[in-house]
């Protein structure tokens, strides 16, 4: 493992480790906080990539916004869809 991923890891294990105790404060900080780490963990870890489609699998319709989400964009070609 590089040095970059132990750090991406490990901040995304702080990032959801944080996410309850933030939740006490009003507002839907801790959701997001939550969410974001998971996502670092998701971008980063096979193990978690495996669980996350086995769970993909089984319940598609509560997951499936999720990875929608997760996915990452494959840039385009087409110079009429990049806004230009």
């Amino acid at each position: 493992m590089t040095v970059k991923k132990i750090a991406l890891l490990s901040s995304g294990w702080v990032l959801v480790a944080i996410g309850p105790v933030i939740g006490i404060i009003p507002g839907p900080g801790g959701i997001a906080v939550t969410g974001a780490g998971a996502m670092i963990i998701l971008s980063q870890s096979r193990t978690a990539k495996r669980v996350f489609l086995r769970y993909y699998k089984r319940y598609p319709k509560t997951v499936g916004p999720v990875r929608r989400f997760v996915q990452r964009r494959k840039p385009s070609n087409n110079p009429e869809t990049d806004g230009g």
